[in-house]
């Protein structure tokens, strides 16, 4: 799936030019969206790739997991286009979220976002994300999240430009007692140069006594290009 979608995306954007973008890097502890995806906290290792043409983009990406079940490999692959409308930056996709080792784990994912950002590189972002069954027979989902970017133009250490980051979304469930309504929130510090990014940042949520949700400080580091 991640391959044709990637080859495909000149036909999708009537024969654009087309650019690609390599990722890879390491985390502390895998946490997404506020919930750990490595139960024994192990390292995490993952890697994307990712094309545009025009306002479309298409992607995969790839990341070890641990459920305590027989997954261990998740492998994500979206799709979308992003117009301007004035000042805002939109993003409409699809993403599956896909792990081979147990296929009944798969979710797939409707998303629509709006960025607004100045020259300093300020910018705010609202998303939505809809599901219609997480995991096979699994209940619909939708979460919403408010992010915001700020950099630091006077702060470096050493080469590194320094930026501070924060986010916080809801998630609700159709009735399920596994898996619960919840808030999480993130905040931390950016250090970027010359496609490198060191991230240093704390996430937590409101659910109590369920490690999958507790508090976590995660260090990572990624190099893009």
């Amino acid at each position: 799936l991640a391959t044709a979608l990637v080859c495909g995306a000149p036909v999708i954007a009537s024969a654009q030019e087309t650019t690609t973008s390599v990722n890879f890097g390491a985390a502390s502890s895998y946490q997404f969206r506020g919930i750990n995806q490595n139960i024994n906290d192990d390292i995490q290792i993952f890697a994307g790739i990712d094309a545009s043409a025009g306002d479309f983009y298409v992607g995969a990406w790839a990341s070890n997991v641990d459920f305590g079940s027989e997954a261990n490999l998740e492998i994500d692959a979206y799709a979308g286009f992003k117009p301007k409308l004035g000042p805002i930056q939109l993003d409409f996709g699809i993403l599956g979220y896909f792990y081979p080792q147990e296929d009944d784990l798969r979710i797939f994912e409707a998303k629509a976002a709006g960025t607004i950002a100045n020259e300093a590189g300020m910018s705010l972002t609202g998303s939505v994300f809809y599901s219609p069954e997480n995991g096979k027979d699994g209940p619909a989902s939708v979460y919403g999240e408010l992010a915001g970017a700020l950099p630091l133009p006077n702060a470096k250490v050493g080469p590194f430009a320094l930026g501070l980051n924060a986010a916080i979304g809801t998630a609700t469930y159709d009735t399920n007692p596994n898996l619960p309504d919840y808030t999480n929130w993130r905040f931390g510090v950016s250090a970027a140069e010359n496609g490198w990014a060191v991230d240093l940042f704390y996430t937590d949520t409101d659910v109590e006594d369920n490690v999958l949700y507790e508090a976590k400080t995660v260090v990572q580091v990624k190099r893009s290009f």
